[in-house]
């Protein structure tokens, strides 16, 4: 799960989620993350991610994204690049780790333990003295 936290504007340190890609930014509503910031245009870059988990930004044609400073019209992002898409700074890094439950896993294991004390406990008790 990647995260864009945006850096400049009124939205400064709000938080976006791209969980599915290509993961599509501009003005349009046909873009995952809406913004309203001059020079965005109606759909202005996107994010995809490759085999081999690489993401790389691409500029839609006519827009112009910088990234660190610089104008691409692709790049392979590495952690906390800041992306530039009109007024709009974004930067981004990966998102928190979610832990599985693991209550059926200390269920399971509480059970065969106290399955194994009564199994010692019955062979202690039926072996002769």
């Amino acid at each position: 799960m990647i995260v864009l936290r945006r850096l400049s504007g009124a939205a400064a340190g709000q938080e976006a989620v791209a969980d599915r890609f290509p993961f599509r930014v501009g003005r349009g509503p046909a873009n995952h993350l809406r913004l309203a910031e001059p020079g965005v245009w109606e759909s202005h870059f996107r994010l995809e991610r490759d085999a081999r988990h690489t993401l790389t930004l691409h500029t839609e044609p006519g827009a112009s994204t910088l990234v660190n400073g610089r104008v691409v019209p692709t790049a392979a992002l590495r952690l906390g690049d800041v992306i530039e898409a009109g007024a709009a700074k974004f930067s981004w890094w990966l998102g928190p780790v979610r832990q599985r439950g693991l209550t059926l896993r200390e269920i399971l294991t509480w059970v065969g333990l106290g399955l194994a004390v009564i199994l010692q406990l019955w062979l202690a008790a039926s072996l002769p003295s």
